[in-house]
């Protein structure tokens, strides 16, 4: 097999996402790079799930699928996934997300011209139910300012991500099922250590946000386990954060604290840039309190 034909092997858990799951498999299955394995994980889902993957598999040789008997959530379920895949490189995606036709051959390209990145994520466009775009999220590209950046804000998108697995240990553990929510942090927090970690300048995500994110759904827990991870990543893994980073965790802290989960998210967005343009899917309080702009200014990226 010539190098530029390896094997993808994309991991998607999948817990009741039936209304969303048809163009999520699409995305994956119209990619412009065609030698990838789409590895499903149906984590006991309840709705249509099931009969929307049974009529994929049978359309594509492409597509496997596993089912757990009882919910073992998103840790459990990736873990299972990665277990089960035979590429060398391992790309995520959630089950309500839409990646870009070129996103696959862009970072496999990127891998391999690259040898000593271990991990690459992209950019990406963000949109509501419906799917249409209401903003953007932007994140570092190098591998010294996502280093900076992950003590203070989530520096790669979780369904961006590509990994080579050829510059990790047989032995690596992928997710740790205690940081639930906050999974993401840690994981890369462990690439960190077996090679760089950068995101490509381009667009690769439909990241969508429709009210029922794992992450959305209790933001105050998401946070403390975030904070948890980070705090685990210096005394664990040998991470040293920067002064900036240090001020912004502190800040965050006192405010998650101080204020109701509602006023979490939106602050979060206006501080992260992520500019409204439209929305209908998703009735969310934009507005944030001036009193609090000046104090978060620390947390931007």
């Amino acid at each position: 097999m010539k190098d530029r034909e390896r094997l993808v092997s994309v991991v998607m858990p999948v817990y009741n996402a039936g209304g969303f799951l048809c163009a999520s498999i699409e995305s994956i299955l119209n990619q412009t790079y065609k030698n990838l394995e789409l590895i499903i994980i149906n984590d006991a889902s309840t709705d249509g799930t099931s009969k929307i993957l049974n009529l994929y598999k049978k359309i594509d040789k492409r597509i496997k699928i596993f089912t757990n008997n009882v919910q073992l959530g998103v840790s459990k379920s990736a873990s299972l996934g990665i277990s089960k895949a035979g590429g060398e490189f391992i790309a995520r995606m959630d089950a309500d997300d839409i990646a870009y036709l070129t996103r696959i051959e862009k970072q496999i390209t990127f891998l391999q011209n690259n040898r000593k990145v271990v991990a690459v994520g992209g950019q990406c466009d963000l949109v509501g139910k419906n799917g249409i775009k209401f903003g953007e999220k932007r994140f570092p590209i190098s591998d010294k300012d996502i280093k900076g950046m992950i003590f203070s804000s989530v520096p790669l998108q979780q369904p961006t991500l590509m990994v080579n697995r050829t510059l990790l240990p047989k032995n690596f553990v992928w997710y740790d099922e205690n940081y639930s929510s906050a999974e993401e942090l840690e994981l890369l927090f462990k690439l960190f250590k077996f090679g760089k970690v950068r995101n490509l300048p381009d667009k690769v995500l439909k990241y969508r946000i429709h009210g029922k994110n794992t992450s959305l759904k209790n933001p105050k827990k998401t946070f403390y386990l975030t904070l948890k991870t980070r705090l685990i990543a210096i005394l664990k893994y040998g991470y040293t954060p920067t002064f900036k980073g240090v001020l912004a965790t502190f800040a965050q802290a006192i405010f998650v604290s101080l204020v109701p989960n509602s006023w979490i998210y939106p602050t979060y967005s206006y501080l992260r840039g992520m500019r409204r343009l439209s929305w209908r899917g998703v009735k969310i309080n934009w507005d944030v309190n001036g009193a609090f702009k000046k104090a978060f200014q620390l947390a931007k990226s």
